[in-house]
């Protein structure tokens, strides 16, 4: 079989548990580290991924995704160097981070209730529209699929909003709202193969490794 019959793949993860995950509290573009639970999703991700050898890894330069990153390279062979894109945090909630969905829904009742309503026709309280990362998804998209080759992976690390449209970018849907239904849990791994620049969800939001002892997840771990 040619290189060009080959299949790119994609790999994502979104990054681990940070205290405000626990707390379902919103992040957005603030920089909440990982907390221990969250450390530990990270290296059990690595060692799912240890026997992939990626081509290239991007990540959200916030702490909690590039940390990850790092802990997935620590359990890998591949000396590839982590590349930071901004266009990958994620979506700012403006003056709803820190809060909980109740706090917000007390503080900024009217915002709150618009943005449930229909979050794609209006932005949290001094927050990022959807349409703003739709746009910074779609040129992430395009340099992961210029990185991409036949035969080869890219990791990506993020969060859970800007990975439902990078996602949405890559399989070239324009419309977010399907995408809106994606789960993407903390440290769970997604992929999309690229067959000459024809998009294939491959699988979506796997969690299993996190369910097992270290020892056990080579027997998840993905091919060479």
């Amino acid at each position: 079989m040619g290189d060009t019959e080959r299949a790119a793949r994609i790999f994502f993860v979104r990054h681990g548990e940070t205290d405000w995950n626990r707390e379902f509290r919103y992040q957005g573009g603030s920089d909440i580290a990982l907390n221990e639970n969250g450390r530990s999703q990270a290296r059990k991700t690595g060692l799912r991924l240890s026997r992939v050898s990626p081509r290239a890894v991007f990540s959200s330069p916030l702490l909690r995704a590039y940390r990850t990153a790092e802990a997935i390279m620590r359990e890998n062979a591949a000396s590839v160097p982590i590349g930071a894109m901004d266009d990958l945090r994620e979506i700012s909630f403006g003056e709803w981070e820190g809060l909980t969905a109740s706090e917000i829904a007390e503080r900024h009742a009217s915002d709150y209730d618009a943005w449930r309503e229909n979050p794609f026709s209006s932005s949290p309280t001094g927050g990022e529209s959807f349409e703003s990362v739709r746009l910074r998804s779609a040129r992430a998209a395009e340099a992961v699929k210029s990185a991409a080759r036949p035969g080869e992976t890219i990791l990506a690390v993020a969060h859970g909003v800007v990975l439902r449209a990078l996602a949405a970018s890559l399989m070239g849907v324009d419309d977010l709202r399907p995408m809106w239904r994606m789960r993407f849990d903390n440290c769970s791994v997604s992929a999309i193969d690229l067959w000459g620049g024809r998009p294939s969800l491959v699988f979506l939001n796997d969690t299993h490794h996190l369910r097992l002892d270290d020892e056990k997840i080579g027997i998840l771990s993905f091919p060479e």
